[in-house]
């Protein structure tokens, strides 16, 4: 089994994570605003609240990145390989991507035909999500480009109407930036003469690649190095400790949940809250990555984790442009109430989000490490033809 999938729980946490982004995108476009609801019932209460984590999810998605991409750099140690790295992450990225950017251009024209208000902002009060106007819209060529070398939020637009596109800036960039840190530490260079050179070029990145990002991207990438904060605890808790920092996590981590949903509590607090989800994140996954092996790893539980990761980012990329087809050409402003019809219809298409998922990850995101072998071969199949 891949090492990383003995983090049963935080396989978990990572595919619950996706499907709460998508739960949130597909109830603002199907299921009326809490406010509109009235005097709601308990099980409906409970139905916004664990459909309103969108945001928060993707925090968390930063310190499992942390977690797993900072991991593996770490344990190259002095032995880490640029090139072998790249690979790793690029394959990772564009399988998806490429398709995923096919898919919202196909969904864009349709939109353009039959639903053109949701291109020029009209759905954006609606949805929370989306193109704001008209000219924050792009499908050119230039942003398709931009958003294949992650630069969308930076230098272009999210491709389309792709939105949840942005969070990938983040992502590429800070798997750049903690390689550069890591070499300019000395943690992932060999301790002989004639490093320096290097420590100082790849600081001098770092630091440039810092100042060149917008301030929101280089704020979260504390959150993202909290992940390494989870990886040099592994093995380190006695399970006394591990249990007191379980209870100290779950409760921290629901409190920062509560506090990103209370405007009273920030204005009073003045804490920021994504930083705060991160921080609070960042003690449970302590626990959570410091969890025994299950005794059996082909039980049902394990098998759930390990598919709803697997999966979680094809439905991550590929979620909102069907999101958008739905909204726009199933309700339009005029979206249903969270009654047992209004569940049943949101519980359908969350059914057909999720399958078009795995449609996503058994047709490209399970060949990753196909195209990964392919690329790397390359250079030997050219040195044969060449030589032949």
């Amino acid at each position: 089994m891949n090492t990383e999938h003995k983090f049963v729980w935080l396989d978990f946490v990572r595919g619950l994570s996706a499907i709460a982004v998508c739960l949130g995108h597909l109830r603002a476009a199907t299921i009326v605003d809490y406010a509109e609801l009235g005097q709601g019932n308990l099980l409906q209460k409970a139905f916004y609240a664990a459909t309103g984590l969108g945001h928060q999810s993707v925090m968390v998605f930063f310190v499992l990145s942390g977690f797993f991409v900072g991991g593996s750099v770490l344990r190259s140690g002095a032995g880490f390989n640029a090139g072998r790295y790249a690979l790793a992450r690029l394959s990772r990225l564009w399988v998806v991507l490429v398709p995923a950017l096919l898919l919202t251009a196909v969904v864009d024209q349709v939109l353009a035909s039959m639903a053109p208000d949701v291109l020029s902002g009209g759905y954006k009060p609606i949805w929370n999500s989306g193109p704001v106007d008209g000219h924050d819209y792009s499908s050119s060529w230039s942003t398709l480009l931009g958003n294949l070398v992650f630069v969308q939020t930076i230098l272009t637009p999210v491709f389309g109407i792709n939105s949840p596109l942005w969070s990938l800036a983040n992502e590429f960039w800070y798997y750049v930036l903690f390689p550069l840190c890591s070499v300019a530490i000395g943690w992932s260079v060999r301790r002989e003469a004639g490093t320096v050179a290097p420590r100082v070029v790849a600081g001098a990145l770092a630091v440039a690649i810092l100042f060149w990002l917008p301030a929101d991207i280089r704020d979260a990438y504390s959150i993202w190095l909290m992940g390494l904060v989870v990886y040099f605890s592994r093995g380190r808790l006695s399970p006394t400790l591990r249990r007191v920092v379980m209870v100290v996590g779950l409760v921290a981590f629901a409190a920062s949940l509560g506090y990103s949903k209370s405007d009273t509590l920030q204005a009073r607090l003045g804490w920021p809250v994504d930083p705060t989800i991160g921080v609070c994140f960042c003690i449970l996954c302590v626990a959570l990555a410091n969890l025994p092996m299950p005794k059996n790893m082909n039980s049902m539980f394990v098998r759930l984790s390990h598919g709803m990761s697997t999966f979680s980012y094809s439905l991550y990329l590929s979620h909102f442009p069907l999101v958008a087809l739905i909204g726009a050409l199933g309700y339009g402003t005029t979206r249903v109430r969270p009654d047992l019809a209004g569940i049943l219809q949101f519980t359908g298409w969350l059914a057909l989000l999720l399958v078009v998922g795995g449609v996503f990850w058994w047709l490209f995101e399970r060949k990753t490490d196909e195209v990964r072998r392919f690329v790397a071969g390359l250079p030997k199949r050219y040195l044969h033809a060449s030589g032949s």
